[in-house]
This record gives C-alpha cells, structure tokens and sequence, in this order.
C-alpha cells in the first residue's frame, strides 16, 4: 500500500487558517478590508480575500499578520511564489515571528525545496515554536527524503511531549504501513488512536476512518493460515524432557524440547524451554536461533522475546532480520529505551551514523544511568 499522506497548514504548523487578529492601529477603511479579507478567508472565497489583503498591504504597510493573511490567501490559490513573497515582508518586520516562519516553512515545502523548509523550521524553533509541532514536521521533510528511521524518531518524539495533538498519530501510522515491515498491527492502532482525538474535523476523521477500514482489510487478508497444536502433547513432552534433563540425559532432553515445540509451533513457553534448555547447555547460539524462529512464526511475540530475538540477530550480524525484531519492539513498546540502543547498534553496524546516532539520542533520554551515559559516549565515538 502506497499511500502518501496529504500536507495541509493543520498538520504541519500550528493552527488552522483562522486569519489572524484585527490590526490595531490602522484606519476605518483599513480594517473594512482586513474584516472583508478575513470574511472571505473563513468563506473559501480566496480570490475576494486575497485582493482585500493586497489592497490593505498598500495602506498598512508595517503589520507582520497581515502579511501572514496575505499569504495565506496565496497558498490556497496555489500561488507560491507571492505566498513566499508577503512572508518575507511580513519577517523583515518581525524575524523571530514563528507563525510566519512556519508558513515560510509549509510554502518550502510544497516546493520540495527540502532544505529550506529545514531552515525555516530551525528559525520557527529557536524563536519558540511548540515542539510537537516542529517535530511533525520535521517528519515529513525526512519522509519525502526516504529518511524513515528519523521521521519515525521525531513522530514518536512528538507523541510523548503532546499526546493530545492528533498528526503524529496518523502519520506514524502511514509510515509503519508504507516503509516498515509486519507492522500493520501497530499502523491500525495508531490511526484507530487518531480517529478518537477530540480535535478533529468532521473531514479529518471521516478520511481516517476510510484509512483506518483499508487497513483492517489488509490484515485480514494476510492473516496465516492456521496451524495444527497439540497443547497436551506439548506439555507433555515438555515435562519428559525435564525428567530427561535432571537424569542428565541431554540428548533425549532435547529430542523431547523439539518434540513440544513440533507439537504446538505457537506455544511460547516450548520454545523458550529449549532456548533455555540451549543455554544450559553452554549453546547460546543455538538458543538465539530458537529466539529468531519462535519471533517470527509466532503471532503477537511479546516484548521480551522480540527483544532476545533481536539480539541473537544482531550478534550474528543478521542485520535486516534484526532491525525486524528491534523495529516491531520499539513499535510495541515506544518508552522501552532497550529496543532505541538495539536500532542504534544494528544502524552502527550498517555504517549508517546518523540514523544511529539518532536512535543513541533517545535511548539516553529513556534509559537510567549509568546506561544512559555509557551510550551517550559510544554515540559520540560513532
């Protein structure tokens, strides 16, 4: 599924396209038109709006909003390049002004002009802008760069400074379903999240709802087919093979480990019992190889076996299959510093720095120190 999520100024700045307060200051013909403008913005009626802003522009000439109305009128007529325009007069009133910074920041962006709507984006954070809001946007730039892992960084970032704001959770979801594996579970749950927002326009949810009932669709037709289990055979043989194991008799311990695992191949507790029964054993790679078997066949594998999964992975330089483990994890779990330190290892060992340092970056805002110091100076000898 390829779905590319629309940009709108709701999702990647701050507000809506409300125009922004009376000008104070200015004369009764003036604000008749900032009214009229203002009126028409709220109406749709863009053309009317624009040439009322154009025309109070020539008789107000040092306001910032009116600026920021003007080009808002632009943009909804697809006129760019004088958008751009009317927020540069509007900043060379008002540098710091993070409205119109962001603005700056949405008309580079429908260019596609990536590395201005990053700059923009700096100014707009360093003169105050809300985080999540910078964050989410800063996540679509790196999406149309194909820059997932930082994209998916800065979504959940967003998530946890302000669980309240709505895009993250619909565009984390479109990332999961369109650039990471097996993680259509988690992309359903998010934009289920999304549609129960308060927030939302009546168009917004309608839209997420169609999203989210294709997706459902989608997993249904990928769900496995099911499989034969033998829950008391398996507990059976799980027991001999205990009885096996105390008598020191390994070899039919571990015939009857196998044999509890053939008989339920979805039973977590068999499998685990011979992983474990490996490392007794003084096999541990054998035991990682059960842990990336028992991860991948099983449905919903929990948070710790995905985790031991993907360590067996990583130690045996399986680098996809171990970011597969890692990445539902972190999806699983988005607070659980351990799954960030795992991407960042696996990215570390793709040569991949900056994704890696990334990852290092909020694994040390998560995890308890010493952890959090000790990967902090590993990050910065990458």
């Amino acid at each position: 599924m390829n779905h590319r999520v629309p940009v709108s100024p709701r999702e990647f700045l701050l507000g809506s396209l409300a125009a922004a307060l009376l000008l104070a200051g200015c004369g009764p013909s003036s604000q008749t038109l900032v009214q009229k403008g203002q009126q028409a913005l709220e109406d749709g009626q863009f053309r009317a709006a624009r040439d009322a802003f154009e025309k109070a522009a020539r008789r107000v000439t040092r306001e910032p909003a009116l600026y920021y109305n003007l080009a808002q009128a632009y943009i909804k007529l697809g006129e760019t390049k004088p958008a751009m325009n009317a927020v540069g007069n509007g900043l060379a009133l008002d540098p710091a002004n993070t409205r119109l910074l962001q603005l700056k920041a949405y008309i580079a962006h429908m260019g596609d002009d990536w590395p201005a709507t990053r700059e923009a984006l700096d100014a707009a954070a360093a003169a105050g802008a809300p985080e999540p809001y910078i964050l989410n946007a800063r996540a679509k730039v790196e999406r149309m760069e194909k820059n997932y892992d930082l994209a998916r960084l800065h979504l959940l970032a967003a998530m946890r400074l302000d669980p309240k704001y709505p895009p993250p959770y619909y565009n984390l979801g479109s990332l999961y379903v369109d650039h990471y594996v097996k993680l259509l579970p988690q992309a359903r749950d998010l934009i289920d999240m999304y549609t129960r927002q308060p927030s939302l326009t009546e168009t917004e949810y309608g839209n997420a709802a169609a999203y989210l009932e294709r997706i459902s669709k989608n997993l249904a037709r990928e769900e496995p087919p099911r499989q034969t289990r033998n829950t008391s055979l398996s507990a059976q043989r799980m027991a001999e093979a205990a009885r096996f194991a105390a008598a020191r008799n390994w070899t039919s311990a571990r015939g009857a480990y196998i044999d509890a695992v053939n008989a339920d191949p979805l039973s977590i507790d068999a499998r685990l019992a011979l992983a474990t029964f490996y490392i007794s054993r003084g096999d541990p790679a054998a035991a990682g190889n059960v842990h990336i078997e028992a991860a991948a066949k099983i449905p919903n594998p929990t948070t710790d076996l995905l985790y031991k999964a993907a360590e067996a992975a990583i130690a045996q330089k399986r680098h996809e299959t171990a970011a597969e483990f890692a990445s539902r994890g972190l999806a699983n779990a988005p607070g659980n510093y351990r799954f960030y330190y795992q991407m960042a290892v696996i990215r570390a060992q793709q040569n991949l720095r900056v994704e890696a340092r990334a990852y290092a970056a909020h694994c040390v805002q998560l995890a308890p120190e010493p952890f959090a110091s000790q990967v902090a100076a590993w990050a910065g000898s990458l």
